[in-house]
């Protein structure tokens, strides 16, 4: 049986939740995960050209921020990948600091390079890879002055 089709539409409804009470909160309800903010990303549909606001966990790095598309480490990338591939200038919310960013897909070395720095804020990132064979992008997320 492909419990994806089932997990899908329930992360769909967790998400409207949270993001529902993110913007009630101003990020103060639901606003960190194990230490690292819950971001706020609004991207361009590649193919609605609708905007799309969704909530991701982030880990600060130096002046950016990191976001993983690991999509709880099930065989598909998540929707927001392909709409930063599209349009890498996004809109970013960090605990209720509003910004333009752009998005920049890291190569495999920097990725590699950085890994043991996603997984010591967040460990459960490296269970997600054990769990999927596809190559799990990883964004870096740069604030535009």
């Amino acid at each position: 049986m492909n419990t994806h089709r089932f997990v899908k539409p329930i992360m769909q409804g967790l998400t409207k939740l949270h993001t529902l009470l993110y913007n009630k909160y101003g990020g103060r309800f639901l606003g960190t995960l194990f230490g690292n903010p819950i971001c706020m990303i609004t991207t361009v549909g590649r193919k609605s050209g609708s905007l799309r606001t969704i909530p991701l966990l982030t880990i600060p790095y130096k002046d950016d921020y990191i976001l993983v598309a690991s999509s709880g480490g099930s065989p598909e990338h998540p929707g927001w990948y392909y709409n930063l591939i599209h349009q890498p200038r996004i809109k970013m919310t960090v605990n209720s600091n509003t910004f333009t960013a752009h998005a920049r897909q890291l190569s495999d070395e920097e990725k590699d390079s950085l890994w043991p720095f996603i997984i010591e804020a967040c460990s459960f990132y490296e269970d997600y890879r054990q769990k999927t064979s596809r190559n799990i992008p990883v964004f870096i997320c740069s604030p535009i002055s």
